[in-house]
């Protein structure tokens, strides 16, 4: 809190020189800045609860502007009525809007932490985004990261498992009350890594292979497993995930 208004203070401060109407315009864009990250924060956290409550990743920046998250006014809002989105590239909000370039005190504010908890700038993006200025989406829940990481592998479509053509990860509602995902190590579907009910994911139990070859084959998909679930193979044999391994407990 007090590296916030030090902040402000000092960018404030700076601006006294101009004269007033120059001041209460810089104020101003302060204030338009503000919420536009506050925007941001909000769509952020409005992706994580969608994957939640869906178990799947967003469609589009539509799926989030709904009763149950953004609200359907959202989109209306005069400084973030121009948000374009590519959930299915990279967890990105929208390009950075070139009308701050002309001010550098609004633009560093923007390109801060200052009011960031959710999200964060950053100007390494990936070569197909047409700008390099972009916002990202940190994910703090465990399961939607795991999520985000099986969805984005096959392609941001996690199916049923019955659904043709197969894929390598599915997922199967086998009641009313309990929804189980499925990994497998190729969309054969041959050869099953593990399963899971979704509610039990990070605690476990999680059923996995017996063959423990494929617990390092397929470090990844093992990897994003929560530290401290219990986990048992199909041989009945007890694991439990430590921060960089599966350890057989005795």
């Amino acid at each position: 809190m007090i590296k916030i208004f030090l902040t402000l203070f000092l960018i404030l401060n700076s601006l006294k020189a101009a004269d007033s109407s120059t001041f209460s315009d810089k104020q101003q864009l302060l204030v338009i800045v503000k919420e536009m990250i506050q925007a941001e924060e909000s769509i952020a956290r409005a992706y994580e609860s969608y994957i939640i409550n869906k178990k799947k990743i967003p469609e589009d920046y539509n799926s989030l502007l709904t009763e149950d998250y953004l609200g359907t006014n959202f989109k209306s809002i005069p400084e973030i009525s121009n948000f374009s989105f590519d959930f299915k590239k990279e967890l990105t909000s929208r390009v950075v809007n070139t009308s701050l370039e002309s001010d550098t005190s609004a633009l560093r504010i923007y390109e801060s932490d200052l009011f960031r908890k959710k999200t964060y700038y950053t100007n390494n993006a990936t070569t197909d985004v047409k700008s390099d200025d972009t916002i990202v989406f940190k994910l703090e829940d465990e399961f939607v990261n795991h999520l985000y990481f099986l969805s984005s592998t096959a392609g941001f479509d996690l199916i049923k498992c019955d659904t043709a053509p197969k894929k390598k990860y599915c997922w199967n509602k086998e009641s009313d009350d309990e929804n189980v995902i499925y990994i497998y190590t190729d969309n054969t579907q041959t050869d099953l890594l593990m399963y899971y009910s979704i509610d039990k994911f990070k605690t476990g139990p999680i059923i996995i292979t017996s063959d423990t070859s494929l617990h390092v084959t397929s470090e990844e998909e093992f990897s994003s497993i929560p530290k401290g679930a219990l986990l048992y193979d199909t041989d009945a044999v007890k694991y439990i995930k430590t921060s960089d391994s599966l350890e057989a407990v005795k």
